[in-house]
């Protein structure tokens, strides 16, 4: 089985970077696994400075040849993260079928790579838009008792997904204004927390930069769902002040992750607790609903 590569966008912090590359570098399949590291671009001599250790960094896990094959794409000038990974992605697109997706702050454990692997194969042309190897829930026996669940709600740290999912995502947003009046529609895309359309609009007004909404945004649009691994994955360690975005809004982070030596997939549909749990997480509280409220009647009145 040809293995979907792995990109990894890195920028100015070299510390995660390398714990990022360690993680990746001690995976199972990593030895027959592509990986493309793209590297940003400085905003000012500061960010120089770090990014010419990131990419030191990056140089020496190339030379170890742990990888099937090993490319660096160095950005000269700052393109953000969201063009970065846009870009980036629609880039590697054009040789692969399907792709794993990884920033820098995210730890992997030894059966990342050959558990997305197994993701993406069997979640191919189905109610899927999105896998990932995070769970940011903690979910007992008693809760669930399956190995994946599926979420109306696309995740970031740590994900994949297919060409011709990639190639139907609408970046302009361009069915947005059809969308951002109607109370119901917005409510239906909230059902993961009301953070969701309150992003969506600062994405489309203030053009915050952010690939994650737009992406969700489509999915949603496509009723497309994402697989999460009850087991996860991934541990995020990039909240700690150092990167672009230090401030989540989320209380807690799944910090605990578990290699399983068997994989089952199903296509398991949404599971109503889980669902809860996800609105609870990322803004279910009755201020996170008025906050939204507002947000919408700003939206009536435009």
């Amino acid at each position: 089985m040809k293995l979907a590569p792995v990109v990894l966008f890195t920028f100015n912090r070299p510390d995660h970077t390398k714990k990022t590359l360690e993680a990746l570098a001690a995976n199972e399949f990593a030895e027959h696994t592509n990986l493309y590291v793209f590297s940003d671009g400085p905003r000012n001599d500061w960010d120089l400075l770090k990014i010419n250790k990131v990419r030191e960094i990056i140089y020496v896990f190339e030379k170890q040849q742990i990888f099937l094959n090993f490319q660096v794409f160095e950005r000269e000038k700052n393109k953000g993260l969201a063009n970065s990974v846009i870009d980036g992605v629609s880039q590697v697109f054009l040789e692969y079928d399907s792709v794993i997706v990884l920033e820098d702050d995210l730890i992997t454990s030894s059966d990342f790579i050959k558990y997305m692997n197994d993701a993406l194969v069997f979640y191919k042309d189905s109610d899927a838009g999105s896998v990932t190897g995070y769970n940011p829930l903690k979910i007992s026996e008693n809760e669930y008792s399956e190995r994946t669940y599926a979420i109306p709600r696309n995740c970031s740290f740590g994900w994949g997904t297919w060409k011709n999912i990639w190639n139907e995502i609408d970046w302009d947003v361009s069915f947005y204004d059809t969308y951002r009046k109607k109370y119901f529609q917005r409510r239906k895309f909230n059902q993961t927390g009301f953070d969701r359309s309150i992003r969506l609009d600062r994405q489309m007004e203030k053009n915050v930069q952010s690939w994650s909404i737009r992406f969700g945004f489509n999915l949603f649009h496509m009723n497309k769902l994402s697989y999460y691994p009850v087991k996860s994955k991934i541990i995020p360690n990039g909240w700690d002040g150092s990167g672009v975005h230090s401030t989540s809004g989320i209380g807690n982070f799944n910090t605990e992750i578990e290699k399983c030596t068997i994989n089952e997939f199903k296509k398991v549909g949404v599971d109503q607790v889980l669902l809860k749990k996800f609105r609870k997480l990322y803004g279910g509280s009755l201020k996170s609903e008025l906050k939204e409220f507002l947000f919408w009647m700003k939206n009536l009145i435009k």
